[in-house]
């Protein structure tokens, strides 16, 4: 996709722009992540712990490995200040996401 880009040389300010935009759209991508499992932490309230939960996420939207590991880690440090991990509605999803863990 980016032959064009390999092809053609850039100044070094051209690079640093790009760069940047780079680093940028990868930070919105992981805060989307993170904010989508915290939502879904909060979804399922006490019927799965963080670790099932974001196990879950991740088989549900496979990502790279250093985007999955950064959003595991922002998702850890957040979750207990976040507070998703208070008790929910009743525990309506009970056994459905426990695989004898």
């Amino acid at each position: 996709m980016f032959d064009w880009l390999r092809r053609r040389r850039l100044s070094n300010e051209a690079k640093r722009k790009l760069l940047i935009a780079a680093a940028r759209a990868e930070e919105a991508i992981v805060e989307t992540h993170v904010s989508n499992v915290l939502d879904l932490m909060d979804l399922l309230g006490n019927e799965v712990d963080v670790d099932r939960g974001l196990e879950l996420y991740h088989e549900m939207l496979p990502m790279e490995e250093h985007i999955s590991t950064t959003v595991t880690n922002r998702v850890l440090a957040r979750y207990e200040s976040a507070g998703v991990h208070s008790a929910a509605s009743g525990r309506r999803f009970e056994n459905v996401f426990r695989d004898g863990r």
